[in-house]
This record gives C-alpha cells, structure tokens and sequence, in this order.
C-alpha cells in the first residue's frame, strides 16, 4: 500500500551521489561476506571462461607480434589488433553484458532484502532470482548484443547504451517486467535522471581501471589468462560499491517518479518470491 503525500509535508529531497555511494559502501561494509559470496557464485567460474576464451584468443598473436621477423612482426600487430577487436566482444558480451547484470539483479535482490531490514542469504538470493531469470535474460541478452555491437563500432555507442540499459537487471526484479519493455523502462528511468546513473557509472569505471592497473601491474600482460583473471577478481571485490549504490540510486528515482515508497518496494519482494 504506497503513502498519501500530505501537501503540508516537504518533499522528501533526493540524494546526491555521494550520499548513495556512501550508503551503498556502509551497506557492503556491514554485509561483506555474502554480498561477496553472491558475486562470486557466477562471476568466478565466468571470469574464468573468459580469461581461458582471451588467452586462446589472443596468445598465438602476442607470440608473433614480438617476434624478430619484422614482417610476421607487422603481421602479427594486425592481427593482435583483429584479436583484439574480438577478444572486446567477447568479454563485452559474456562478462560485462550478460554476467554482471545477472550478479546486478542477485545484488539488487538482496539491497532490497536489506533495505526491509531483511538478511536473506546468498543461496535464498539467488533462488529468488532464478524465479524471473526468463524474464530477465529476456531483457539481459538483446541489451548484450546491442552495447556489445555499440563497442565494437567506435565504442561511444556502446558506452552510450550501457548507460541507457542500467537499470534492466532491477527493472526485471523489482517490477517484474521482461523483454523489450524492460529496456524501454530502464531507458526512461536513465534519461530522467542521466547525471547521477552517469556518474555513479563513471564510479564503476574508474574502479574497473584501478583494477585493471593493479592487474597490469602485478601480472606480465603477457600472461594473457593470469592478467584477465585477477583483473576480474579485483573488479569484484570492489563491484558491490557501484552496484549496491546503482540500485539505491534507481529506488529514489522510482520515489522522485513514482512515489515508490518501502510498501511498495515490501510488495513488490513478495511478489517476487510468490512468482
């Protein structure tokens, strides 16, 4: 049952992002072990698919791109380019369109969970998720497909659609909605509020480079596979952040828009689990 807005109250003001990244880390702070254990359910075995996918990928080119032929050399950088090219697909399409937002929505499950003052588990979680995971590969996939390909053409594209696609894996979850009609609802709820989703991306960027670096800098790029998955396993450690504060970030503009309130949200998780 959603709440009479009495005229004589002050709208409730919306939270900065610094405020919601704030929460999102006291959250993951203060449940640590199974939000970690929820990611690395899915994101460890893929992490590890996609790194042995990219060392196949891109190991025999490597060799000979560094070879002393200066042709097989200048052969060999076109096709670590081409390789390259792919090894991009691939990873934007397995890991980052399809993988991450399945661990999104096992994320988003358990922040509502939480934010009731619940403390279900990662096993309860993830069982939760599996209710709507037609629905949610539904919308998930043609999302992998288009930021994939939008990567692939000079990468804004791609960028671009990703942001418009944030708020698919909640969308799915919380309001029980698949398909096409899940990116168009995660489309208008984006450009409602495109500022905050674009920086609390950002925020997931720039701890993806940090990882990255860290990875690079610990691993000799040219162990291919090794470099990936530690690369991965640092992002997830630090993925709870962005995406705890990601699904904070589409509750309060669902409260701005509307006025989605903790019945609401109460309801919607007992939909869920009745589905």
């Amino acid at each position: 049952m959603s709440e009479t807005l009495d005229p004589q109250v002050p709208p409730v003001p919306e939270k900065g992002v610094a405020d919601l990244l704030s929460e999102a880390f006291q959250l993951y702070r203060a449940h640590a072990k199974p939000l970690l254990i929820t990611c690395a359910l899915l994101l460890v075995p893929a992490s590890i698919i996609k790194s042995l996918a990219l060392s196949a990928i891109l190991g025999p080119t490597v060799a000979l791109a560094a070879s002393a032929d200066p042709s097989a050399a200048l052969g060999g950088g076109l096709s670590v380019y081409l390789f390259g090219l792919l090894g991009t697909l691939v990873t934007a399409f397995f890991l980052y369109g399809i993988i991450v937002p399945l661990t999104n929505g096992a994320l988003t499950i358990s922040v509502a969970d939480r934010v009731l003052g619940g403390h279900a588990e990662w096993r309860e979680v993830w069982m939760l998720l599996f209710r709507r995971l037609g629905k949610l590969l539904s919308a998930v996939i043609p999302a992998a497909f288009l930021v994939a390909i939008g990567c692939v053409f000079f990468l804004i594209p791609g960028l671009v659609l990703a942001l418009l696609f944030a708020f698919v894996s909640p969308v799915v979850l919380i309001e029980g909605i698949g398909g096409r009609a899940a990116l168009e609802r995660s489309v208008a709820l984006v450009r409602s509020d495109w500022l905050r989703v674009t920086l609390v991306v950002l925020v997931f960027g720039l701890l993806r480079g940090i990882a990255q670096v860290v990875a690079s800098a610990l691993v000799p790029q040219s162990a291919i596979f090794a470099s990936s998955l530690f690369g991965d396993l640092i992002t997830m450690v630090l993925l709870p952040v962005p995406v705890l504060g990601m699904v904070l970030l589409y509750f309060d503009v669902r409260r701005k828009r509307d006025n989605f309130t903790p019945d609401n949200l109460r309801a919607d998780l007992e939909a869920l689990k009745g589905a």
